[in-house]
């Protein structure tokens, strides 16, 4: 690791306080001009970088809010159209929360898309480097297996979920093996007893398979009866007369999926099967603004935010380039009633609301 420049190092060679050293790296009218400018050019010549991590991390153990500008971390867009990430929700939600949590220590989230007209990975690294920009995080990638051809040399950071292949830095993602168990234990507790997986490949493969094998461990304790195998299909879009024919086989009275609602909600009704009154339907990255879908919320900015704390201790460290050892920091869910389950188990009066005793 390089040695890294302190201020005490200046301060020795300035021949005056680290106090002193301090307040002339930040312009403070409190020091002379003359001994102001001398310091600045002994910590030129000597390397000397400001350690924005440093800073946010002090104010972070302090619980105070960073009051002025410490650095930029970048967003890596991949995706094929410029702002197409951000129209999911959930990911909008990432960078929502990482640029929340990168204000508080004040760092400032900027988005650069990869794919730019003329644009380069490597022309955007280069950028990156002139401008100081040493934080990086990597959202996630539109298909499961995606590459992204960007020289990490020199920069920290973060990848968000898995579907950046092969895997190469830190991950922050949602814990999507207890989510789908999660949403298996509250339909059981609501009643439901053939709980059916109607998921799309692709996201199961984002997930690595967590979503699936999570499906296949909830129902270990089931009856046999019960049982249903995982249905992942391959097709670019979900097929109404597929999706018929699995209700028709497997006759679930519960279905969990992900970003399917409307188009499930649809096909149900054309088998006669409405929504939570003869299935149920869950969604297992459940939006918080829509109070009519069931499901598990995966605590979206929570994720970015978390990604933020880790870039931020990696500068900290030193930490550049692609790490020896792949850390994943998994993020739990937290299961969000609505509208697309039933309330409580069939045979039981829905409880009401404790009144207002009446006083004697």
């Amino acid at each position: 690791m390089p040695r890294r420049i302190t201020l005490r190092l200046i301060a020795t060679q300035a021949e005056v306080d680290i106090s002193t050293v301090s307040l002339a790296l930040r312009n403070s009218p409190r020091v002379r001009p003359s001994t102001r400018d001398r310091i600045h050019k002994i910590a030129t010549s000597l390397g000397y970088e400001p350690d924005a991590a440093l800073a946010a991390l002090v104010a972070y153990r302090n619980g105070v809010r960073a009051s002025s500008y410490q650095s930029t971390l970048a967003w890596l867009d991949n995706w094929p159209a410029h702002g197409a990430l951000r129209k999911i929700a959930a990911f909008n939600e990432y960078f929502l929360g990482a640029a929340e949590r990168a204000a508080q220590f004040g760092y400032k989230l900027d988005e650069f898309f990869l794919r730019s007209t003329g644009l380069s990975p490597a022309r955007v690294a280069d950028i990156l480097r002139a401008r100081n920009i040493q934080g990086l995080i990597a959202a996630p990638q539109q298909h499961d297996g995606e590459k992204l051809n960007f020289d990490f040399t020199g920069f920290s950071a973060v990848a968000l979920g898995y579907s950046l292949r092969p895997a190469s830095l830190h991950v922050v993602t949602n814990h999507q093996f207890l989510s789908v168990t999660l949403a298996v234990d509250r339909l059981r507790a609501l009643g439901y007893r053939r709980i059916g997986l109607f998921l799309h490949a692709d996201w199961d493969n984002k997930v690595n398979h967590g979503y699936s094998a999570g499906f296949i461990t909830a129902q270990k304790s089931f009856p046999e009866k019960d049982r249903l195998v995982p249905h992942l299909f391959e097709d670019a879009g979900v097929s109404a007369d597929k999706f018929h024919a699995w209700v028709t086989r497997e006759r679930p009275d519960a279905i969990i999926t992900q970003g399917l609602h409307p188009e499930l909600i649809s096909f149900l009704k054309t088998i006669g099967l409405r929504v939570p009154r003869d299935i149920g339907l869950v969604d297992l990255s459940a939006p918080r603004d829509k109070p009519e879908i069931s499901g598990v919320y995966q605590n979206n900015r929570l994720i970015g935010a978390t990604a933020v704390d880790l870039i931020i201790g990696m500068l900290h460290r030193n930490e550049r380039g692609l790490p020896g050892t792949i850390v994943y920091t998994l993020v739990d869910g937290v299961w969000q009633p609505g509208k697309s389950v039933r309330s409580h188990p069939p045979g039981r009066t829905r409880p009401k609301p404790p009144g207002i005793a009446r006083i004697q």
